[in-house]
């Protein structure tokens, strides 16, 4: 258990008729940042909860190192930092002030809050702004205190659950780089959640796609995109259906913008073979480029696919 600080086996959970996660079977490695994906509804939230024992689970189990959730509730979550879209701060105190409440409740030792207080508050960028009251703070900053919360016990485990959720683009950027930042650090797992791509494939080094409570792929974004075979861009000076008659078995072009293509391909040493017969049709090829998927494509391609893990 020391190599992963999360570990589902059959995870279901239900309300009622309604299942919201079922038999999820996943690891998080310890130290690594693990971006749980899925649209609103998901899921996401239900497992959250799971991991920390706020929920039980209908059936199956989940371990947060080594811990069952539901019977060392409290050993699990003093372990954990915690960011829901959500963020529950204390408008009417200022950012210190609500800092040193949340160490209050978290019974950090007196001689320590002042330094970790200053200490959270720095990481954020907030320390400039420590005896503002919160009620003048923006979403964005309000969402990097609530960051700044989470990190005051020093947790080994650090849950967001769609941090970015209600931020304008500026504010997106700022929260994912001040998270791209913490993933740095390393010492300590990350457990992103979220619907927003371009923020888990800047931080994320293993994924997890889930769609209607299913788990639909798992691991890390370049495994997930090579379930698709390898591809090619090109830029071709014409195609027609007859062209595409002559291309070997198992390639597969996709129209892109303007006179570029993309060619999936059975196995990356065909890509001589598919330009060799491109060019006996006729067809000139301009340019070949490989071509490594993006989370996004990815994604769209698992959760329109229905692909399971």
């Amino acid at each position: 258990m020391d190599s992963n600080a999360v570990e589902c086996r059959g995870l279901t959970r239900t309300f009622g008729d309604r299942e919201a996660v079922t038999d999820l079977t996943f690891e998080v490695p310890t130290g690594s940042v693990f971006g749980f994906l899925g649209p609103n509804g998901a899921g996401k939230t239900t497992t959250v909860r799971l991991l920390l024992g706020i929920l039980r689970p209908t059936s199956g189990e989940v371990r947060v190192f080594g811990l069952d959730p539901v019977a060392n509730g409290e050993l699990v979550r003093g372990q954990c930092g915690v960011v829901l879209d959500q963020v529950g701060l204390y408008e009417r105190l200022t950012a210190r002030q609500n800092l040193a409440f949340a160490a209050r409740v978290a019974r950090m030792p007196v001689s320590e809050r002042s330094g970790r207080i200053d200490e959270a508050l720095r990481r954020v960028d907030l320390y400039d702004r420590r005896d503002d009251r919160v009620s003048g703070f923006s979403k964005g900053m309000r969402q990097k205190l609530a960051v700044a919360r989470a990190l005051l016990p020093e947790p080994r485990l650090l849950v967001l659950d769609e941090p970015t959720a209600g931020l304008d683009p500026e504010n997106i950027v700022m929260l994912r780089e001040l998270l791209l930042s913490l993933a740095e650090e390393g010492g300590r797992t990350i457990f992103l959640c979220t619907h927003l791509l371009a923020e888990a494939e800047r931080i994320c080094n293993r994924v997890g796609i889930l769609q209607r409570g299913r788990l639909r792929a798992v691991g890390e974004p370049g495994e997930i995109a090579g379930r698709r075979g390898p591809s090619v861009r090109l830029r071709l000076s014409r195609m027609t259906a007859a062209d595409r008659l002559a291309l070997p078995p198992g390639a597969h072009l996709e129209p892109l913008e303007g006179d570029e293509w993309r060619c999936v391909l059975a196995r990356e040493d065909d890509v001589e073979e598919v330009v060799a017969a491109l060019v006996g049709t006729g067809v000139g090829v301009r340019q070949v480029t490989p071509e490594a998927l993006s989370l996004e494509e990815a994604y769209l391609q698992v959760i329109g696919g229905g692909e399971h893990a």
